[in-house]
Protein backbone atom coordinates (compact mmCIF):
# COMPACT_ATOMS: atom_id res chain seq x y z
CA UNK A 1 0.00 0.00 0.00
CA UNK A 2 1.42 3.29 -1.05
CA UNK A 3 0.55 5.24 2.19
CA UNK A 4 1.88 9.12 1.94
CA UNK A 5 -1.99 10.21 2.10
CA UNK A 6 -1.51 13.81 2.96
CA UNK A 7 0.90 13.76 -0.15
CA UNK A 8 -1.86 11.83 -2.25
CA UNK A 9 1.04 9.07 -2.12
CA UNK A 10 3.10 11.05 -4.73
CA UNK A 11 6.68 9.05 -5.35
CA UNK A 12 9.83 10.98 -3.97
CA UNK A 13 12.74 8.98 -3.99
CA UNK A 14 12.14 7.31 -0.79
CA UNK A 15 9.43 5.66 -2.38
CA UNK A 16 10.30 4.98 -5.41
CA UNK A 17 12.64 2.53 -3.60
CA UNK A 18 10.89 1.36 -1.14
CA UNK A 19 7.91 0.22 -3.68
CA UNK A 20 10.69 -1.54 -5.62
CA UNK A 21 12.63 -3.22 -2.48
CA UNK A 22 8.64 -4.32 -1.32
CA UNK A 23 8.44 -5.75 -5.04
CA UNK A 24 11.36 -7.75 -5.21
CA UNK A 25 10.65 -9.16 -1.67
CA UNK A 26 7.42 -10.38 -2.81
CA UNK A 27 8.80 -11.72 -5.82
CA UNK A 28 11.02 -13.90 -3.95
CA UNK A 29 8.87 -14.53 -1.32
CA UNK A 30 7.88 -18.48 -1.37
CA UNK A 31 4.38 -17.97 -0.06
CA UNK A 32 3.36 -15.57 -2.07
CA UNK A 33 1.94 -16.21 -5.95
CA UNK A 34 0.45 -12.68 -6.66
CA UNK A 35 0.89 -9.00 -5.58
CA UNK A 36 -1.67 -6.12 -5.64
CA UNK A 37 -0.78 -2.87 -5.21
CA UNK A 38 -2.80 0.28 -3.55
CA UNK A 39 -3.04 3.32 -2.41
CA UNK A 40 -4.05 4.81 0.98
CA UNK A 41 -6.48 7.72 2.23
CA UNK A 42 -8.47 9.04 -1.43
CA UNK A 43 -5.92 8.65 -3.93
CA UNK A 44 -3.93 6.14 -5.71
CA UNK A 45 -0.89 7.85 -6.46
CA UNK A 46 -0.14 11.59 -7.73
CA UNK A 47 2.49 10.60 -9.11
CA UNK A 48 6.13 12.57 -9.01
CA UNK A 49 6.74 14.49 -5.97
CA UNK A 50 6.86 17.88 -7.35
CA UNK A 51 9.48 19.15 -5.45
CA UNK A 52 12.04 16.87 -7.11
CA UNK A 53 11.22 18.59 -10.00
CA UNK A 54 12.63 21.57 -9.23
CA UNK A 55 16.08 20.11 -8.60
CA UNK A 56 16.39 17.81 -11.47
CA UNK A 57 19.13 20.25 -13.21
CA UNK A 58 21.60 18.54 -10.74
CA UNK A 59 23.54 16.12 -12.21
CA UNK A 60 23.65 13.47 -9.09
CA UNK A 61 20.00 13.99 -8.45
CA UNK A 62 18.69 13.33 -11.60
CA UNK A 63 20.99 10.64 -12.16
CA UNK A 64 19.80 8.82 -8.87
CA UNK A 65 15.75 9.61 -10.20
CA UNK A 66 16.21 8.30 -13.13
CA UNK A 67 18.11 5.21 -12.78
CA UNK A 68 18.19 4.44 -9.41
CA UNK A 69 14.53 5.31 -9.17
CA UNK A 70 11.90 5.60 -12.14
CA UNK A 71 14.65 3.00 -14.37
CA UNK A 72 14.81 0.81 -11.07
CA UNK A 73 11.35 0.23 -10.73
CA UNK A 74 10.27 0.10 -14.38
CA UNK A 75 12.93 -3.24 -14.45
CA UNK A 76 11.69 -4.69 -11.51
CA UNK A 77 7.73 -4.61 -12.60
CA UNK A 78 8.82 -5.70 -16.37
CA UNK A 79 11.31 -8.68 -14.66
CA UNK A 80 8.55 -9.71 -11.80
CA UNK A 81 7.84 -13.34 -11.75
CA UNK A 82 4.51 -13.26 -10.11
CA UNK A 83 1.35 -11.20 -11.59
CA UNK A 84 0.90 -7.38 -10.23
CA UNK A 85 -2.30 -6.02 -10.30
CA UNK A 86 -3.08 -2.88 -9.42
CA UNK A 87 -6.07 -1.24 -7.11
CA UNK A 88 -6.43 1.73 -8.14
CA UNK A 89 -8.85 3.62 -5.17
CA UNK A 90 -8.65 6.77 -6.14
CA UNK A 91 -6.31 9.78 -8.60
CA UNK A 92 -3.97 7.83 -10.53
CA UNK A 93 -2.02 10.86 -12.39
CA UNK A 94 1.65 11.18 -14.10
CA UNK A 95 3.91 8.66 -12.24
CA UNK A 96 0.66 7.05 -10.75
CA UNK A 97 -1.01 5.90 -13.97
CA UNK A 98 2.21 4.82 -15.18
CA UNK A 99 2.18 2.28 -12.67
CA UNK A 100 -1.49 1.09 -13.84
CA UNK A 101 -0.26 0.95 -17.40
CA UNK A 102 2.84 -1.09 -16.36
CA UNK A 103 1.25 -3.76 -14.59
CA UNK A 104 -0.36 -6.79 -15.66
CA UNK A 105 -3.98 -6.34 -14.56
CA UNK A 106 -5.50 -3.49 -12.87
CA UNK A 107 -8.97 -3.07 -11.01
CA UNK A 108 -10.42 0.49 -10.61
CA UNK A 109 -12.83 2.52 -8.75
CA UNK A 110 -15.68 4.22 -10.65
CA UNK A 111 -14.72 7.08 -8.83
CA UNK A 112 -11.02 6.94 -9.81
CA UNK A 113 -9.52 9.62 -12.47
CA UNK A 114 -6.30 8.31 -14.86
CA UNK A 115 -4.09 11.83 -16.19
CA UNK A 116 -0.57 12.09 -17.67
CA UNK A 117 -0.54 16.01 -17.28
CA UNK A 118 3.59 16.27 -17.52
CA UNK A 119 3.31 18.16 -20.82
CA UNK A 120 1.24 20.83 -18.80
CA UNK A 121 4.17 21.36 -16.61
CA UNK A 122 6.76 21.08 -19.05
CA UNK A 123 8.11 17.87 -17.89
CA UNK A 124 8.28 14.37 -19.61
CA UNK A 125 6.42 11.36 -19.30
CA UNK A 126 9.37 8.87 -19.58
CA UNK A 127 7.44 5.52 -18.77
CA UNK A 128 4.36 6.00 -20.55
CA UNK A 129 6.23 7.80 -23.47
CA UNK A 130 8.60 4.87 -24.13
CA UNK A 131 5.97 1.49 -23.21
CA UNK A 132 2.26 3.38 -23.81
CA UNK A 133 2.65 2.96 -27.74
CA UNK A 134 3.05 -0.83 -27.46
CA UNK A 135 1.13 -1.57 -24.77
CA UNK A 136 -2.21 0.72 -26.04
CA UNK A 137 -1.12 2.01 -28.96
CA UNK A 138 0.13 4.88 -30.47
CA UNK A 139 -2.87 7.51 -31.10
CA UNK A 140 -4.65 6.12 -27.43
CA UNK A 141 -1.65 7.16 -25.58
CA UNK A 142 -0.68 9.91 -27.68
CA UNK A 143 -4.43 11.39 -26.43
CA UNK A 144 -3.60 10.41 -22.56
CA UNK A 145 0.25 12.35 -22.67
CA UNK A 146 -0.36 15.39 -25.41
CA UNK A 147 -3.55 16.34 -24.50
CA UNK A 148 -2.99 15.91 -20.15
CA UNK A 149 -6.93 15.75 -19.67
CA UNK A 150 -7.97 13.63 -16.86
CA UNK A 151 -10.21 10.52 -18.23
CA UNK A 152 -12.70 8.53 -16.42
CA UNK A 153 -12.45 4.85 -15.04
CA UNK A 154 -14.61 4.20 -17.92
CA UNK A 155 -12.80 5.66 -20.70
CA UNK A 156 -9.97 4.04 -19.12
CA UNK A 157 -11.36 0.57 -19.28
CA UNK A 158 -12.23 1.63 -23.03
CA UNK A 159 -8.61 2.56 -24.14
CA UNK A 160 -7.24 -0.70 -22.69
CA UNK A 161 -5.60 1.01 -19.26
CA UNK A 162 -6.92 -0.94 -17.05
CA UNK A 163 -9.33 -3.92 -16.85
CA UNK A 164 -12.09 -3.46 -14.62
CA UNK A 165 -14.87 -0.96 -13.35
CA UNK A 166 -16.31 -1.58 -9.97
CA UNK A 167 -18.01 0.28 -6.74
CA UNK A 168 -15.99 2.30 -4.74
CA UNK A 169 -15.76 0.03 -1.55
CA UNK A 170 -15.17 -3.03 -3.49
CA UNK A 171 -12.11 -2.17 -5.04
CA UNK A 172 -9.31 -4.56 -2.49
CA UNK A 173 -12.43 -7.18 -2.94
CA UNK A 174 -12.56 -7.44 -6.87
CA UNK A 175 -8.44 -6.93 -6.87
CA UNK A 176 -8.21 -9.63 -4.48
CA UNK A 177 -10.84 -11.94 -6.54
CA UNK A 178 -8.51 -11.25 -9.55
CA UNK A 179 -5.93 -12.10 -7.53
CA UNK A 180 -7.54 -15.76 -6.68
CA UNK A 181 -8.38 -16.24 -10.01
CA UNK A 182 -5.44 -15.99 -11.36
CA UNK A 183 -3.75 -18.36 -8.77
CA UNK A 184 -6.14 -21.06 -10.32
CA UNK A 185 -3.30 -20.63 -13.20
CA UNK A 186 0.05 -22.87 -13.16
CA UNK A 187 2.96 -20.74 -11.43
CA UNK A 188 4.83 -21.88 -13.95
CA UNK A 189 2.73 -20.98 -16.81
CA UNK A 190 2.22 -17.53 -15.46
CA UNK A 191 6.14 -17.25 -15.47
CA UNK A 192 6.19 -18.37 -19.10
CA UNK A 193 3.37 -16.02 -19.65
CA UNK A 194 4.60 -13.35 -18.29
CA UNK A 195 8.51 -13.37 -19.74
CA UNK A 196 6.93 -13.72 -22.92
CA UNK A 197 4.80 -10.55 -23.00
CA UNK A 198 7.00 -8.21 -21.91
CA UNK A 199 10.23 -9.54 -23.39
CA UNK A 200 10.11 -6.85 -26.41
CA UNK A 201 9.66 -4.00 -23.48
CA UNK A 202 12.84 -5.38 -21.76
CA UNK A 203 14.93 -5.58 -24.50
CA UNK A 204 17.82 -3.14 -24.12
CA UNK A 205 15.65 -0.96 -21.92
CA UNK A 206 19.25 0.06 -19.93
CA UNK A 207 20.85 1.20 -22.42
CA UNK A 208 17.97 2.94 -23.60
CA UNK A 209 17.74 4.60 -20.01
CA UNK A 210 21.08 5.86 -20.17
CA UNK A 211 20.59 7.48 -23.31
CA UNK A 212 17.54 9.33 -21.81
CA UNK A 213 19.38 10.63 -18.88
CA UNK A 214 20.71 13.39 -21.21
CA UNK A 215 16.86 14.40 -22.47
CA UNK A 216 16.20 14.89 -19.01
CA UNK A 217 19.18 17.01 -18.43
CA UNK A 218 18.44 19.37 -21.32
CA UNK A 219 14.67 19.26 -20.23
CA UNK A 220 15.68 20.07 -16.80
CA UNK A 221 17.51 23.45 -17.87
CA UNK A 222 14.95 25.10 -20.23
CA UNK A 223 12.52 27.97 -18.77
CA UNK A 224 9.57 26.01 -19.58
CA UNK A 225 10.55 22.88 -17.33
CA UNK A 226 10.86 25.77 -14.46
CA UNK A 227 8.42 27.83 -15.51
CA UNK A 228 5.88 24.63 -15.55
CA UNK A 229 7.07 23.46 -11.73
CA UNK A 230 6.97 26.58 -10.26
CA UNK A 231 3.50 27.26 -11.72
CA UNK A 232 2.25 24.14 -10.48
CA UNK A 233 3.56 24.74 -6.86
CA UNK A 234 1.90 28.07 -6.57
CA UNK A 235 -1.44 26.66 -8.26
CA UNK A 236 -1.58 28.74 -10.75
CA UNK A 237 -1.42 28.08 -15.09
CA UNK A 238 1.97 28.21 -16.03
CA UNK A 239 3.07 30.50 -19.18
CA UNK A 240 5.20 28.72 -21.62
CA UNK A 241 7.80 30.32 -23.95
CA UNK A 242 8.86 27.52 -26.16
CA UNK A 243 12.81 27.39 -25.05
Amino acid sequence: TLNRPEKLNCLDQTGWKELRKALREGDNHPEVEVQIITGSGRAFCAGDDIALLTQMADQGLCKDLMLDCIYGLTDTILHLQKPLITAVNGHAYGGGCELVLLSDLAVASEQALFAQPEGRIGAWPMIAATFGPLLMGNKQINELIMLGEPISADNARAIGLINRVVPHENVMSAARDMAFQVMKSSPVSLKMIKETSVRILGDRLYDFWLSQIRTVKELSRTEDFTEGAVAFMEKRTPHFKGR
